[in-house]
């Protein structure tokens, strides 16, 4: 299946509100900038070109997932749903261990 423009800006615009809504404008508009889309702290943002369309998706997926876990399960489960490829840092298993394990590892 490929991914189509509707799909990658229905994408964006569902990751961003979401971003903005939970985690602020600041942190949400260094997100948007790393990812080469300009948007505004309402939550708009300049529609994707299909030229670059995959590689501002993929910026955007990956740059989202790293804020922390729930972000990470948010944005695999809305590209499996939009039928957006995965890229391969977000399929390998995190190499951080939760504080609880860390704890378990010190005794």
């Amino acid at each position: 299946m490929e991914m189509t423009m509707i799909e990658a800006n229905e994408f964006a615009r569902i990751l961003i509100m979401r971003g903005f809504g939970l985690y602020g404008d600041n942190k949400m508009l260094r997100i948007c900038t790393d990812s080469g889309l300009t948007c505004d702290t309402d939550g708009s943002f300049t529609g994707i070109s299909e030229e670059n369309m995959y590689v501002v998706i993929e910026k955007l997926l990956v740059n989202y997932s790293r804020f922390n876990l729930p972000a990470k399960m948010t944005s695999l489960v809305l590209a499996k749903k939009y039928d957006i490829p995965i890229p391969k840092e977000l399929k390998s298993p995190s190499k951080k261990k939760s504080k609880y394990r860390q704890k378990l590892d010190l005794k």
